[in-house]
C-alpha cells in the first residue's frame, strides 16, 4: 500500500516537473532534499508524530531554505497528509519515472579489481547498443568473483566471472562422475 501511495505522490510531482520542463532540476533537488531530511537529527524531527504538522512545515521551510518553492511545498503536502515517512520511497519512485523518461538504466558492474575508465566506457558503449538506452554504470569491487565481470541489470544477472565459470566446470565434472 505504501508503495502505491509513494507512486502517486511521485507521479504527481513528476507531472508538474514535465509541465514545467524541469524534470532534471526537480529530480536533483528532490534527491538533495531527501538527503538532508534523512540526516539523523532532521529525520528524528521530520517523522516524529508528536510534533504538530504546522511546526514540522515551518521546520522544513528552514531546513530546505534555498530550495525551490515547488519542492518545499511538495514536502509540506506530504507532511499535511502524514506521508513524511514515505519521502525516500517517493524519491525512489520519482527516480524510476526520471530514468524511464530519459531512457536510462542502471547497470552494476562487478569486478575483482577496480576497472579502468577505458574498460568502463567500452562496457557502457556495448550495453547502450544492446539495450538502446543510456547506461549508468555502478562499479563494484568484489574479490570473490576472482576475475571477469558480472553485470546486474535490474533483475537480470550476466555472470562472466571466473568464479561462475569454475563453479559450472565443477558442476559438469560432478555430473560426469
Amino acid at each position: 500500500m505504501e508503495q502505491i501511495i509513494a507512486k502517486r505522490y511521485a507521479s504527481a510531482l513528476f507531472d508538474v516537473a514535465k509541465k514545467e520542463d524541469r524534470v532534471k532540476e526537480y529530480y536533483e533537488e528532490l534527491k538533495k532534499a531527501v538527503e538532508i531530511l534523512q540526516t539523523e537529527a532532521v529525520w528524528k524531527i521530520f517523522v516524529n508524530k508528536s510534533i504538530d504538522k504546522t511546526k514540522k512545515m515551518k521546520f522544513v521551510e528552514e531546513v530546505l531554505e534555498g530550495f525551490s518553492k515547488e519542492i518545499v511545498n511538495f514536502v509540506k503536502v506530504a507532511i499535511s497528509k502524514h506521508r513524511e515517512n514515505l519521502i525516500k520511497e517517493i524519491l525512489n519512485e520519482f527516480e524510476a519515472l526520471y530514468k524511464a523518461y530519459f531512457n536510462m538504466i542502471d547497470v552494476k558492474v562487478i569486478s575483482a579489481y577496480p576497472l579502468k575508465e577505458e574498460v568502463l566506457n567500452l562496457v557502457r558503449e556495448k550495453l547502450e547498443k544492446k539495450y538502446n538506452k543510456k547506461v549508468n554504470l555502478i562499479p563494484v569491487v568484489d574479490k570473490e568473483i576472482l576475475g571477469g565481470l558480472k553485470l546486474v541489470i535490474g533483475n537480470t544477472v550476466i555472470d562472466g566471472s571466473i568464479k561462475a565459470r569454475l563453479e559450472a566446470l565443477l558442476k559438469n565434472m560432478r555430473q560426469a562422475v
